[in-house]
């Protein structure tokens, strides 16, 4: 039986994308604040510009619009290289859980996930559970030892990422909850 071009093109195509696999990151952090006052600070442009992505001094813009179904924009500049962070709110549940995509359009065009939970564990303690889905292209030229690898630092760097950014978070909450 004779395939023609562009069905083994397209075949090519949808083995390669099997191929792909995802990563995924579960951190948890324990923050004196309230599930009310974490999920703002997901969701308030002038609270994001502390943590999320970006910083006050190199954040260039942030447009934000948190309805379910709307987007969201960051424009970070960082040793003179633009970075933009999209997305789109997926799920929100006041003071309670926020679903959302996440991309970095210059690094790669898979969309990413980012499920995040808050919930009181004492009066002014709030857990935040924090889950990230993310897609690791695997290279034909890669041996599976070779993705294995990739895998684990993509992870790893992707894990320490979001650490630090959640250090400034939690700092920026406890004072503001210090302050009250």
């Amino acid at each position: 039986m004779e395939v023609n071009r562009n069905e083994r093109k397209a075949w090519r195509m949808e083995v390669k994308h099997m191929q792909n696999e995802w990563v995924e990151i579960k951190l948890v952090r324990l923050m004196k604040t309230s599930p009310s006052n974490a999920y703002d600070a997901w969701l308030d442009p002038d609270q994001l510009i502390h943590w999320f992505m970006t910083s006050r001094r190199t954040n260039q813009i942030i447009d934000n619009h948190p309805v379910e179904g709307g987007h969201y924009q960051i424009v970070d500049l960082r040793k003179g290289k633009r970075i933009e962070v999209i997305g789109t709110y997926q799920t929100l549940k006041e003071g309670e859980q926020i679903v959302k995509t996440i991309q970095m359009p210059e690094l790669s065009e898979h969309v990413d996930e980012i499920e995040v939970y808050f919930e009181e564990r004492a009066p002014g303690m709030t857990e935040m559970t924090f889950h990230y889905r993310g897609m690791v292209p695997k290279e034909r030229r890669l041996t599976n030892l070779e993705y294995k690898q990739k895998k684990k630092a993509y992870h790893d760097h992707t894990a320490h990422g979001f650490e630090l950014m959640f250090d400034v978070l939690q700092r920026e909450l406890e004072a503001e909850f210090e302050m009250e």
